[in-house]
């Protein structure tokens, strides 16, 4: 199977110097040999230079800091237009196991019906699973995964409801109907948003265990600076209004709770300057009505239509 099909990694890079590297090494140690492409954001620590010094892999050198996923979009045209069977995102701050892809597309092959597959995401110094992943297989989303871990009666393949893009293995037909990543979306969110809209149009999402990848993030601790959580206001917003798994009159009254519980919060707590990121949101949504409404429709229509 892994022979027989063509397969591009995709890696969207900014200021990575501390791992682009190892990445890079990963993918080219892969069992199953696979085209790299590496879209920069931008950088300006040398990742570049780092990138440069891998003969094997395409640098494509963005004119402005995209963001993730549409530094991954513009890999993603390039990989569909040379007739890609699957695409493979991968992090920069990560890097796969020599059998990683090889057993992905064994378990794709086997499995149509699922569009995005990941593998067990470890932390960075491989001694657990990555914290974020934890929480995206425990029982209330993925029922027995941990509990047929402990018993040592593991699937090849669980559903899940959500799974970080840190690793994804996405199929060429799931990209054909699902789309791409929704430019609205500058960091964070994007993936989630796929993720709904694959479920729409009849893919599924899953964890195969018998491959890992390792990401780096835990130093890096969890708090947001500034820019961040403004992205986040925004991400959080869009997450709600463009799902499509819901109805847009549902979707906003959703969202339009979550503001209101958050200001009055705010309210309660003598937090007056902080109302600013409630209200602002609430303003983003009336001038954007006609725009988010657009871009649901857009999503609930098969992106190929031929």
């Amino acid at each position: 199977m892994a022979n027989s099909v063509t397969l591009f990694a995709i890696v969207a890079a900014y200021n990575g110097r501390p791992w682009i590297d190892k990445c890079l090494q990963s993918l080219e140690q892969s069992s199953t040999p696979v085209s790299v492409l590496v879209i920069d954001n931008g950088s300006a620590d040398g990742t570049q230079e780092i990138i440069r010094k891998h003969p094997g892999v395409e640098l494509i050198q963005a004119e402005k800091n995209l963001g993730f996923g549409q530094a991954n979009n513009r890999g993603i045209e390039i990989a569909l237009d040379r007739k890609a069977d699957y695409v493979f995102l991968l992090n920069q701050d990560a890097w796969i196991e020599p059998n990683t892809i090889t057993a992905l597309l064994e378990v794709a092959g086997k499995n149509p019906d699922y569009g995005v597959i990941s593998p067990v995401q470890l932390n960075g110094a491989r001694t657990g699973l990555d914290l974020n992943f934890s929480r995206q297989v425990a029982p209330d989303t993925c029922p027995s995964f941990y509990s047929d871990l402990f018993v040592g009666n593991l699937r090849p393949l669980y559903e899940v409801t959500f799974v970080g893009a840190a690793a994804w293995l996405l199929s060429a037909p799931c990209l054909a109907k699902v789309g791409r990543f929704e430019p609205m979306f500058f960091l964070y969110g994007e993936d989630n948003n796929f993720l709904q809209r694959a479920k729409y149009h009849g893919f599924k999402a899953g964890v195969t265990p018998l491959c890992a990848i390792c990401h780096d993030r835990e130093s890096r601790g969890g708090e947001l600076n500034e820019q961040g959580a403004k992205i986040w206001e925004r991400t959080s917003s869009l997450m709600i209004l463009l799902n499509i798994l819901d109805s847009y009159g549902r979707s906003i009254l959703l969202f339009l709770r979550e503001r209101a519980l958050l200001a009055m919060k705010y309210i309660y707590q003598g937090r007056f300057r902080a109302l600013k990121s409630p209200l602002g949101e609430m303003l983003f949504f009336l001038t954007h009505f006609n725009k988010i409404r657009r871009v649901r429709n857009f999503h609930k229509a098969a992106y190929d239509k031929d």
